[in-house]
């Protein structure tokens, strides 16, 4: 009988001696094993998110951050209220690959996965009920513009770009060998002397590159608008519109009267002669006279000498 007993006894205490590890693990993964989801403030973010009661014992978890409008769905306890733990079994998820699921008789469907404001529909005995999910964050507007690229001429572009710190104007050799490059700013607005280039009016609402190509005076100076500011985006600077350079005033001095003198031409030299000394009928000439009126003031002096030449001789004889 006590032989048998203490059998028993040894075999008890050798089963309990092999059985302690087991148990002792078993524990040990029921009470440290990480939960499959985070209780809000308590543990990661990536399952964080508003919880909702949608049934007895049922919620959602509404998500909307950078992988996706997400709805978890988990069970609770029946006396689950808002502000409590969420860490419950995962009954199924919703997110825009899975946007259908039904849940003990809750239909429940991601809608407007795509949108900016997307919900969670639950159905149930007829009745449907939506809960929307939060705004997703709005990334930050990028307040430089798109680069507006012209042809300059001469193997020159320009990248024209606007941004909150005003106009820029990159000038740059079309070959993709080359590093030369000169940018132009709203405080450095103007370029080189070799090939004029310059930012007109730029602290303005609307700048203006202008530019000309060198060694070509005879084509006119190019203009290109800069692009906009994006929407949303304003200038850092105080907008101030260049002011016109003045037109010059007209000049106060009167002109000066041409000499009182005519221009007899005759072939291969110019005569200036005082206006009294031409013969009635005889036509003035200038520069700009033609041969005909050139012959006619040559024939006045002729008509001159002639009535010179008869009254030398008529004196000649009265004294003879």
């Amino acid at each position: 009988m006590r032989t048998a007993l203490r059998a028993s006894i040894s075999t008890a205490v050798l089963a309990g001696a092999l059985l302690a590890p087991i148990a002792g693990t078993a524990y040990a993964a029921t009470t440290t094993a990480p939960a499959t989801t985070a209780v809000a403030g308590t543990v990661t973010d990536r399952y964080a998110g508003t919880s909702v009661l949608i049934d007895t014992g049922v919620i959602a978890v509404l998500r909307n951050k950078s992988e996706g409008p997400e709805v978890w769905i988990r069970a609770v306890s029946d006396s689950w209220k808002p502000g409590d733990d969420y860490a419950g079994r995962v009954l199924t998820a919703l997110d825009g690959t899975h946007l259908k699921a039904s849940v003990g008789g809750l239909e429940l469907e991601l809608v407007g996965s795509n949108s900016p404001r997307p919900s969670l529909s639950v159905a149930k005995g007829g009745t449907t009920k939506s809960y929307p999910l939060p705004q997703a964050a709005t990334a930050p507007v990028d307040c430089v513009s798109k680069v507006k690229q012209v042809d300059l001429g001469a193997g020159l572009l320009v990248d024209l770009t606007m941004s909150p710190k005003g106009p820029k104007a990159h000038v740059h050799s079309a070959d993709p060998s080359s590093t030369w490059s000169r940018t132009l700013t709203r405080t450095d607005p103007k370029g080189s002397e070799g090939y004029f280039s310059r930012i007109n009016n730029p602290s303005g609402a609307k700048p203006v590159f202008a530019w000309k190509s060198q060694g070509r005076e005879n084509v006119p100076s190019g203009f290109a608008n800069f692009p906009t500011l994006p929407k949303g985006c304003t200038p850092e600077y105080r907008v101030t519109e260049e002011t016109p350079a003045p037109k010059p005033e007209p000049s106060a001095t009167k002109p000066v009267p041409a000499t009182n003198v005519v221009s007899a031409r005759t072939t291969g030299q110019t005569t200036v002669v005082p206006q009294g000394s031409v013969a009635a009928g005889a036509e003035i000439a200038s520069e700009d006279t033609d041969n005909s009126v050139t012959l006619a003031a040559g024939a006045g002096l002729l008509s001159v000498v002639a009535v010179l030449g008869a009254t030398f001789l008529r004196r000649r004889r009265s004294h003879s």
